[in-house]
């Protein structure tokens, strides 16, 4: 199980949007998330910067699964207006692991 994080950043004025747009993910894209191997996935919020933490069995792939995926697909296009783009296009940044403890 591959341990990923990574960052996104939510346009200045939109994080109440952000926050009340996740009260209601898409049922068939957390089916999506199962289908793929994502065992947890969480969302942590510091003013506009995301952090977000998931457990997968295999990242990359289960990246390019849900980037075909219909419900995927969607929901991409519904958080477009509020989620910041880099000068790439990429809105999620991965971060290294740097520490880790488990007991």
């Amino acid at each position: 199980m591959m341990r990923v994080s990574f960052k996104l950043a939510v346009r200045p004025g939109f994080e109440e949007e952000y926050r009340r747009r996740h009260q209601a993910v898409y049922p068939d894209l957390l089916q999506a998330f199962r289908e793929v191997g994502v065992a947890t996935y969480s969302i942590f919020m510091d003013g506009t910067t995301l952090f977000a933490y998931m457990e997968v069995d295999d990242f990359d792939g289960a990246m390019r699964t849900l980037d075909r995926h219909p419900a995927n697909i969607r929901w991409q296009a519904f958080m477009s207006d509020i989620l910041m783009a880099d000068e790439h296009g990429r809105t999620m940044q991965v971060l290294p692991e740097v520490f880790h403890f488990q007991a």
